[in-house]
């Protein structure tokens, strides 16, 4: 039975924490964050003990794993701390604010053989990972095309002031909020391409200084790839679609059964694929303390987590 930490219990780390403490291997949590009324919202978890102060959690010695799920500017020092207290890290997107520092958290976890590992919710969802068997299977043996939407309706939904004292306030982009999960889903679908930004468009509708809507055009050695990604424009759209010649297979994570389906057509059909229905979270918590446990290396380790950065550095950085 382990005893796990929280750093961060906001809109987040407090699904973390809800995950961490419905799982049979984790006997305790410790859960941090300044605020007040986060440890008050936490305090229904029987097996949740709060503190204000993440120095406290960290000098435990019966704390095995931390989740680190603060701001991103503060993530490359706390996981610093926490290698140094000897403890194994899950860190939320982005994990740290610069390929450097992430650098340096990869080389202490390798020195010191702890498990470091990034939270990427759909590498470690079930549909997903079907998408990988099935490309492992050779389902598209060539690729004419990959799409990637990811739209929200905040403005529809009368969500601008959210937007504004959140996101926008902190100097957060379109961009920097969204683009890291398409650069994971990519990475993990095709660990052998290499990813290039060729085009990046921002439009700036609600602020003069940070994008709301983004159009980015990405090369691999064999096939394109469209991310479209914002915040305002009138649908809500979750989108992955695979195509070539034949056929498209489209991952469509809002809908809440067939979230896989696959149009083939010359014989004009349309058939829904079977997937696991986990929630990605659990995965992502059962997959740390597995790899705690057997001393194995996440799917989303270090070696990952740098071929991310590297893309997601590289269309922050592009300019037209």
């Amino acid at each position: 039975m382990l005893h796990i930490a929280v750093l961060g219990l906001g809109w987040w780390g407090s699904k973390l924490l809800r995950n961490l403490s419905a799982n049979p291997q984790v006997s305790k949590i410790s859960g941090c964050d300044p605020w007040a009324a986060r440890r008050e919202e936490m305090k229904s978890y029987p097996n949740v003990v709060l503190y204000e102060d993440p120095s406290r959690v960290l000098e435990m010695p019966d704390v095995v794993g931390v989740v680190i799920a603060t701001p991103p500017p503060t993530h490359f020092e706390l996981a610093k701390a926490a290698f140094a207290a000897g403890k194994h890290v899950l860190m939320t997107k982005p994990p740290t604010q610069t390929l450097t520092e992430l650098e340096i958290l990869v080389e202490m976890a390798d020195r010191d053989h702890f498990v470091f590992m990034m939270d990427s919710t759909f590498v470690y969802s079930d549909p997903v990972r079907e998408i990988r068997h099935l490309l492992d299977k050779e389902l598209f043996p060539e690729i004419g095309f990959i799409q990637s939407l990811r739209y929200g309706n905040d403005l529809r939904m009368h969500n601008i002031a959210r937007l504004r004292t959140t996101m926008l306030d902190q100097g957060t982009d379109v961009i920097r909020d969204l683009f890291f999960h398409d650069a994971a889903i990519l990475t993990y679908l095709f660990p052998n391409e290499v990813f290039a930004p060729v085009a990046v468009h921002r439009l700036y509708g609600i602020s003069g200084t940070c994008c709301d809507t983004a159009m980015i055009r990405l090369e691999s050695q064999r096939f394109p790839i469209h991310v479209g990604l914002s915040w305002t424009l009138p649908e809500r759209r979750r989108e992955l679609l695979i195509a070539d010649g034949r056929q498209q297979l489209i991952f469509d994570d809002l809908d809440p059964e067939k979230k896989l389906t696959l149009f083939k057509f010359e014989e004009k059909t349309e058939t829904a694929l079977p997937h696991g229905a986990g929630e990605p979270l659990a995965n992502v918590v059962d997959h740390f303390i597995m790899c705690i446990r057997e001393r194995q290396r996440p799917l989303t380790d270090g070696g990952f987590m740098l071929k991310v950065m590297e893309l997601f550095e590289s269309v922050l950085q592009f300019k037209q």
